[in-house]
């Protein structure tokens, strides 16, 4: 049975991210269309939310690949009989079943593809820690955006605090278009990043 190509999945998650660093570079430097400072702050939280929604997608899929590929952990993990050369759809089923997995963070991703899969068959453990820290930054910043709670607004202040020596509170898209964007860039970059170090890993995958 042929089994899952994991370099396919990078492709449409890598244009995803050129696609929409090309098309917020426009914005943020528009001064007709967008002109107004908050306008162009409402698109950045926007399109972070749809990188979020991208990099969701890429794991669901490339989860469910790897185990197509690698499954010799699924039998102890579900305590069931798995077979030789278990289908997608199989792998599918057992690993995202009618759902989709919410990690919390990457620390959390990195925990469950380690109970599924064998270290030496692991991807996601090839991400660097800068990168999976960021990306962090980036779920917290989703979570606000998506729900305006006063838990994940304390969560993103704490954020703030920690990692920005800030004492006041901005709105993400203030917070990441601040000091021409660099905030935002850096994490278009943990992304692009994070997939490159997973695409590199492909190329010496057992």
């Amino acid at each position: 049975m042929r089994k899952s190509d994991l370099k396919k999945n990078h492709e449409p998650l890598d244009a995803a991210f050129k696609r929409y660093r090309a098309f917020l570079n426009k914005v943020i430097h528009a001064q007709r269309v967008i002109g107004s400072p908050e306008e162009k702050r409402d698109i950045a939280e926007s399109v972070l939310l749809r990188l979020c929604a991208y990099w969701e997608k890429f794991l669901d899929q490339h989860l469910v690949d790897c185990v197509n590929r690698y499954h010799a952990k699924l039998s102890t993990h579900f305590a069931v009989t798995i077979p030789a050369n278990p289908s997608w759809q199989l792998c599918h089923a057992l690993i995202i079943g009618a759902s989709y997995k919410d990690f919390k963070s990457f620390g959390d991703l990195k925990g469950f593809s380690k109970r599924i899969l064998d270290v030496q068959c692991n991807p996601f453990l090839a991400v660097k820690s800068a990168s999976a820290k960021r990306i962090d930054e980036v779920y917290a910043i989703r979570n606000y955006l998506s729900h305006y709670s006063a838990a994940s607004r304390r969560t993103l202040m704490n954020i703030y605090k920690s990692e920005y020596d800030m004492s006041r509170f901005l709105e993400p898209g203030h917070f990441m278009l601040a000091y021409n964007a660099k905030r935002l860039w850096a994490y278009f970059d943990a992304f692009e990043s994070a997939s490159a170090d997973m695409l590199a890993w492909c190329d010496n995958a057992p």
